[in-house]
This record gives structure tokens, C-alpha cells and sequence, in this order.
């Protein structure tokens, strides 16, 4: 199950790393219309679910049988998530949400090139 999650990881952050990184100024104007239209508390309330995601996985961690890669990267893969959309509706503009998606996706390639080099220890 980890291999699949490392995977999915890979892809998913990946794609999202590359498209902030490609095209900061575009995202963040979709961003931006995305938060006029859903309310800054719905996106906080999002954050939340990401955050308790990430604490769930990181609790797994100290369980006999979570001592895994994997666990670890869902932990960081959802504090990330949820660190994104919590600081997108605390500052919705668009300078700010331009910044955002510079440094995001380089978090999230990061992210994925980290994840693809885990891959080949498990």
C-alpha cells in the first residue's frame, strides 16, 4: 500500500508543483476568482480537514507497524496542502497568491522528487 500513496504522491505533487511553477500568475488568478466565489471560512474550514489528515498520519508514525516512508510523506504532503489553502484565504490577493504559488511549487516538487527517491528504498 505505501508503494501506491509514494506514487501518488509523485504524480499528484508533481503535477501540482509544475503547474505553480509554469504558471504562477495564471493559478493565482484562479485562485483568486475560486476564493471570491466560495467563502474564506470554507476554505479555512478545508484547511482544517487537511490539517487533521496530517495529524492523523504523523500519529500512525508511532504506532508498532507506522514506522513506514510513506506515513511520513502523507504527513508532510498534508501539512502542505493544508498550510496552502489556509494562507491563500488569509491573503487573498493577488501579489500574495502569485508568491504563494511560486514557493508552493517549488515545495511540491520538492515534495515529488523526494518521494520518487523513496521509492527506490522501500
Amino acid at each position: 500500500m505505501g508503494r501506491y500513496y509514494i506514487w501518488f504522491v509523485v504524480i499528484v505533487a508533481g503535477l501540482a508543483g509544475a503547474i505553480r511553477v509554469a504558471l504562477p500568475r495564471r493559478f493565482a488568478e484562479l485562485q483568486l476568482e475560486w476564493l471570491r466565489k466560495s467563502a474564506p471560512r470554507k476554505a479555512r474550514m478545508r484547511a482544517l480537514l487537511f490539517l487533521v489528515v496530517g495529524l492523523v498520519f504523523g500519529a500512525l508514525y508511532f504506532i508498532p507497524w507506522g514506522r513506514q516512508a510513506w506515513v511520513v510523506i502523507g504527513t508532510i504532503f498534508s501539512l502542505l496542502s493544508a498550510a496552502e489553502v489556509f494562507f491563500q484565504a488569509q491573503y487573498p490577493n493577488l501579489d500574495a497568491l502569485i508568491f504563494q504559488s511560486r514557493l508552493l511549487g517549488i515545495l511540491y516538487l520538492g515534495l515529488a522528487a523526494g518521494s520518487y527517491l523513496m521509492l527506490s528504498r522501500i
